[in-house]
């Protein structure tokens, strides 16, 4: 049994040997011609690459992808988990989730496996009632915004929204009778804070125009 054990602990010793880079960590950087310089001019060029996300729509499933620009054929992606990229698009990314991208240095220079820069990439909700009928008029509310976070059913959200539909409304009636209230309430006091100077008024019309009539009788009496 002792024979065995220390046959297996030389294999193990003679692999590595064999095949270092295998048995390191997987991105370690064994390779001495790797300087910091080198380092330096590679997170030069990853601080230079950026993406942008863009929509895609197959029947009812929404997904995005985020297409990276100025990458260089010293780098490449990979993600936290370990997946690694051959191109500068990555798709399926699902509405709301963080994704960690890792750049990190290619074959084609000394520094292969080196981690230059992690780049995260947050994807936006996705509501698809954003386009219903509903929402016409009322684009600003959250439910009716494109990137808010909505999980309900079609009917739950018809139900909100009518909801709140059926507050702006009552919310506008209750604003309009105020100002009924208040425009009778100006009127009528008017009238009770210069009620003497209107009686003072009639009075007055009404003795200029008996004066008139007792004088327009006069002179008919004094013709007769």
């Amino acid at each position: 049994m002792g024979d065995i054990l220390k046959k297996a602990i030389y294999i193990l010793l003679l692999l590595l040997l064999l095949f270092p880079i295998k048995l390191f960590a997987k991105y370690d950087v064994v390779d001495a011609r790797c300087t910091n310089s080198i380092k330096a001019s590679l997170r030069t060029d990853a601080n230079d690459v950026i993406y942008r996300l863009s929509k895609e729509i197959k029947g009812d499933k929404v997904t995005y992808k985020a297409i990276f620009y100025n990458l260089t054929n010293d780098m490449y992606l990979a993600s936290s988990n370990g997946e690694t990229y051959n191109s500068n698009v990555i798709k399926d990314l699902e509405p709301g989730s963080t994704l960690q991208i890792i750049i990190y240095a290619s074959n084609s220079t000394y520094c292969e496996g080196y981690k230059i820069i992690t780049k995260i990439i947050s994807v936006p909700h996705y509501n698809k009632y954003y386009k219903n009928e509903l929402c016409t008029g009322y684009e600003n509310y959250y439910l009716c915004k494109e990137n808010s976070n909505v999980n309900l059913s079609e009917k739950e959200f018809e139900k909100k929204m009518k909801e709140y539909i059926e507050s702006l409304e009552n919310k506008e009636k209750e604003e309009v009778k105020p100002q009924e209230e208040v425009t009778k309430f100006d009127i009528i006091g008017f009238v009770l804070l210069y009620k003497y100077f209107f009686i003072g008024g009639f009075l007055l019309v009404l003795i200029i125009i008996s004066i008139i009539i007792i004088n327009n009788k006069r002179k008919n009496r004094g013709i007769l």
